[in-house]
């Protein structure tokens, strides 16, 4: 799918000076920035959405956008333009930052903070961030990760806030126990998303993901799902957490990772512990539909 080796790409992503926009203007690395009374600073008030592109076109971009507008409105957030002006202006990124693939994020905070240091004031601030496309490593196809639990969980669960503090602090917990990422769980020992990440099992011929609200359901999920349909019945629940033994495979899934296989909750193996044939079935079908996706666009 792409022009560049994997080692080329990370090169790229370590030498190649980004373009960014920030307030109305396309500013370099070195020269964006926003005030230290901003309140996405001040106290974590905004929203963000991240679109990956490939070859060169956003993907599902649009979506995307409807999502960063939802959220939006879920925090009474105002939106600065239309997301029609948002689809041009990231457009116009690609186009100047001259990169093939790469991950472009969407920050919309509070703005200045009125003079009571709580409060919004009078316009919220617009950021789009250009990096550089990093491939995962080879492993997190090939060996598939393992993760631990947290019941740590988000305020807002459901949309992309700003506030991912629970996330560093599950990702410390399971970097610490020499696992790749963590999972949360709620009252009910319930299975709900990943740090960054929706979460699928497959137990007795049958794919089961939480439809929760106390989830964010990626675009990427979306796709999967409607993959999922043409060749397996599929269940929207929450997955208990004894269940896991009996689950015989799971994998983990978001813009930057696809489809990645889990093979490991805590001290519990998923299945027999390896990416199974299932889950290959569905990276396969996923890179064919990004690959038709942007046959579409071209």
């Amino acid at each position: 799918m792409y022009s560049c080796s994997k080692s080329e790409e990370r090169k790229k992503a370590l030498v190649c000076p980004m373009c960014h926009y920030v307030n109305g203007a396309f500013v370099s690395e070195n020269d964006a920035s926003i005030g230290v009374l901003d309140l996405g600073l001040l106290r974590g008030y905004g929203v963000f959405d991240y679109v990956q592109v490939y070859e060169g076109r956003p993907f599902h971009l649009m979506d995307h956008l409807l999502r960063l507008k939802w959220s939006c409105e879920q925090i009474e957030l105002p939106l600065p333009m239309t997301l029609d002006e948002m689809s041009d202006l990231v457009k116009a990124l690609i186009e100047k930052n001259e990169i093939f693939n790469a991950g472009i994020r969407l920050v919309i905070t509070g703005g200045k903070v009125s003079k009571d240091l709580l409060l919004p004031g009078e316009n919220s601030n617009l950021m789009i961030l250009c990096h550089p496309y990093v491939p995962q490593p080879d492993w997190y196809y090939s060996r598939g990760l393992r993760t631990v639990t947290t019941n740590m969980l988000r305020l807002l669960p459901s949309v992309k806030t700003l506030s991912y503090m629970p996330a560093i602090f599950a990702m410390k917990k399971a970097k610490e126990r020499d696992f790749d990422d963590a999972l949360y769980l709620n009252s009910k020992q319930e299975i709900l998303e990943g740090t960054t990440c929706n979460v699928f099992f497959f137990k007795e011929g049958t794919w089961i993901t939480s439809d929760s609200d106390e989830l964010i359901k990626g675009i990427t999920r979306s796709i999967l799902i409607e993959l999922i349909k043409m060749d397996y019945p599929i269940q929207y629940r929450s997955l208990h957490l004894s269940e896991i033994e009996s689950c015989e495979e799971a994998f983990l899934c978001s813009s930057v990772k696809d489809a990645v296989p889990l093979i490991q909750i805590d001290d519990y193996k998923v299945g027999s512990g390896i990416p199974g044939p299932h889950t290959a079935r569905l990276q396969e079908a996923y890179r064919k539909y990004i690959k038709d996706y942007l046959y579409q666009l071209s």
